[in-house]
């Protein structure tokens, strides 16, 4: 029997090394949202009731880890007006602290686009708000994310 408990012991010994070690295991930070605002209006071009609006996104990572973005949605609104709802087109990795230009092209209705447009200050500097969801990895895992901030429409 001496033989019988010795191995029980071991047992036990080794089960505890293995449940301190994983106790002792840091857990997987989580993950924190992009910071998402527009970098420029690159153009601006109106056909009939349907107004194309490409613009770039600037997307920061803040996290510590990688960032496997595979798609953003949001939506994206000046001076109050939510004029349209977007999507990026191509999956993008922004490293650990880094930054990425995204371009992104928005189908608007014309008549609130020239609403805004009408009310522009002589700057032609607006309020813009986006809010929405980037999708990371292939994962499903959707981060929520807002930004607002002001851009010259021109």
């Amino acid at each position: 029997m001496p033989v019988l408990e010795g191995r029980r012991a071991c047992c036990r010994l080794a089960a505890c090394a293995v449940l301190s070690a994983w106790l002792g295991v840091p857990a997987a930070p989580a993950q924190t949202a992009p910071e998402v605002s527009i970098a420029s209006v690159d153009s601006i071009d109106f056909r009939g009731q349907t107004a194309v609006l490409d613009l770039t996104l600037s997307i920061r990572n803040t996290a510590g880890l990688a960032l496997p973005l595979q798609a953003l949605h949001f939506h994206c609104g000046f001076n109050g007006v939510d004029v349209a709802q977007g999507q990026s087109t191509a999956p993008v990795t922004i490293p650990a602290g880094g930054r990425a230009m995204v371009p992104v092209r928005l189908h608007v209705d014309s008549a609130s686009l020239l609403g805004v447009l009408a009310n522009l200050p002589p700057d032609g500097r607006v309020n813009y708000a986006l809010q929405g969801h980037a999708e990371i990895g292939l994962t499903m895992l959707q981060i929520p994310f807002s930004h607002q901030g002001v851009i010259a429409l021109r």
